[in-house]
C-alpha cells in the first residue's frame, strides 16, 4: 500500500490561499498533541482492562529490559506530551499484552445492532468505535485504511474480523427466527397466525428459511476462516466468535436441508408470504428476503474495502449471479451445544 496522501509542501510562488509556515506548524502541533492524547487514553484503557496498576506496568517494562518509571507512565495517561517515543509505545504495549498498533490507533471493536427489525432480537454488526483518524496534519482517513498503510496489512485483518462478527450475527438472528417458527409450527399456532394475516400456508416460507439459515451458516464460516487466515499471518490469535458459536455454525452448515436449492435465485420467492411481528401500532413487520443481504452470495474479501463503507445509492436489482462451485462442508466432530445466552439449538434446525 502506498503513501495515503501527498504531504503538504509549500509553493513559494503560490498565493496566500495556501497556509503559511506558521499556520502549518501550528496545525502540526495540534495533530501531534491530539495523537499523543489518544495514545494516553488507549494506554489507560488497556491497563484497566488488564487489571494492572501503573506500578505493575512499570515492573513489567523493567522485566522486558526497557524500564519506565511509574510516574512517567501515569503522565503519559493523564498529561500527554506533544511527542512520544515509539520505543515507549512498543514496550508499554508488550507490557499490557496488546499490539502496538492498538495503542497508536483507535481500534476498539464493538458489536452494535443494525436497523433491520427482527422478532427475536437484533442483528449484531462488528464496528469500530472510531471510523476515522487523522493520519497526518489535516489528512483524515478511514481507520482501517490508516492502519493498513502504517502496518502494511493489519488493517486488512481488522476488516476481516468485523466482517466475521457481522456474518455470524446475521446467521444467529435468522437461526433464532427459524427456531421460534419451528416451535410455533409444532404447536399448531403458525398456521393459525398465517390464516389470521390472510397469508398462504407458510410451508414454502419455512422451506426457504431453512435454506437461508444454511447459507448464512456457510457465509459465517467463510468469513471466520478468512479472518483466521489473515490474522495468523500477523500473529493475532483473538477469535472473531466463541468456540461454541462456531460449533453451532459448523453443525448447521454440515448438511443442507431437504430439497435444498443451491442457487438462491432459483428458489420460490416468498417475500410477503408471512409477516412476523408488527403487533404494535406503527411497528415494522419483518419479511423474509426483504433485505438484499438475505440473498447469500460469497463475500468479496479480495479487496481492502468491506460492505460497511457506504450503502449503494441505487436499490439492488433482482438479477441472477453467476453459478458458484459447491464446497464440501465437514460434519462437526462433537455434539452441538445450546448457547447459554438463549441462542439457537442446532439440532432443531
Amino acid at each position: 500500500m502506498g503513501y495515503p496522501v501527498e504531504p503538504y509542501r509549500r509553493d513559494p510562488g503560490a498565493g496566500s490561499d495556501q497556509p503559511s509556515d506558521a499556520q502549518a506548524e501550528r496545525d502540526g502541533q495540534v495533530w501531534s498533541s491530539s495523537w499523543t492524547a489518544g495514545i494516553g487514553e488507549r494506554l489507560r484503557s488497556a491497563r484497566r482492562a488488564a487489571g494492572l496498576t501503573t506500578q505493575q506496568v512499570a515492573d513489567r517494562t523493567a522485566a522486558l529490559g526497557y524500564p519506565m518509571a511509574r510516574a512517567s507512565i501515569a503522565n503519559l495517561e493523564t498529561r500527554p506530551r506533544e511527542k512520544i517515543y515509539l520505543q515507549d509505545v512498543t514496550v508499554l504495549a508488550a507490557a499490557l499484552g496488546v499490539s502496538p498498533v492498538e495503542i497508536l490507533y483507535p481500534l476498539e471493536v464493538s458489536t452494535v445492532p443494525t436497523a433491520t427489525p427482527t422478532p427475536v432480537g437484533v442483528v449484531r454488526r462488528g464496528v469500530l468505535r472510531n471510523t476515522s483518524t487523522q493520519v497526518l496534519p489535516g489528512r483524515t482517513q478511514r481507520t482501517p485504511s490508516a492502519v493498513a498503510w502504517f502496518t502494511g496489512g493489519y488493517g486488512r485483518v481488522l476488516e476481516a474480523r468485523l466482517a466475521a462478527i457481522t456474518a455470524y450475527g446475521r446467521f444467529e438472528a435468522r437461526g433464532q427466527l427459524l427456531a421460534m417458527l419451528i416451535e410455533e409450527e409444532a404447536a399448531g399456532t403458525l398456521e393459525a397466525r398465517a390464516q389470521t394475516a390472510g397469508a398462504p400456508a407458510p410451508t414454502e416460507f419455512m422451506r426457504v428459511l431453512r435454506m437461508e439459515v444454511y447459507d448464512l451458516a456457510r457465509w459465517a464460516l467463510d468469513t471466520i476462516a478468512t479472518y483466521e487466515h489473515l490474522a495468523a499471518r500477523v500473529g493475532d490469535t483473538r477469535p472473531a466468535v466463541s468456540d461454541e458459536e462456531r460449533e453451532i455454525a459448523e453443525h448447521v452448515a454440515a448438511t443442507p436441508p431437504a430439497g435444498y436449492i443451491q442457487d438462491p435465485y432459483e428458489r420460490p420467492y416468498v417475500h410477503g408470504v408471512l409477516t412476523i411481528g408488527a403487533s404494535e401500532p406503527g411497528a415494522i413487520p419483518f419479511y423474509l428476503q426483504d433485505d438484499p443481504e438475505d440473498r447469500w452470495t460469497p463475500p468479496d474479501l479480495t479487496r481492502p474495502a468491506t460492505a460497511f463503507e457506504t450503502a449503494p445509492e441505487d436499490p439492488p436489482r433482482r438479477t441472477k449471479p453467476k453459478p458458484r462451485k459447491a464446497e464440501p462442508w465437514p460434519a462437526p466432530e462433537g455434539p452441538p451445544r445450546r448457547r447459554s445466552g438463549g441462542g439457537i439449538e442446532a439440532p432443531g434446525l
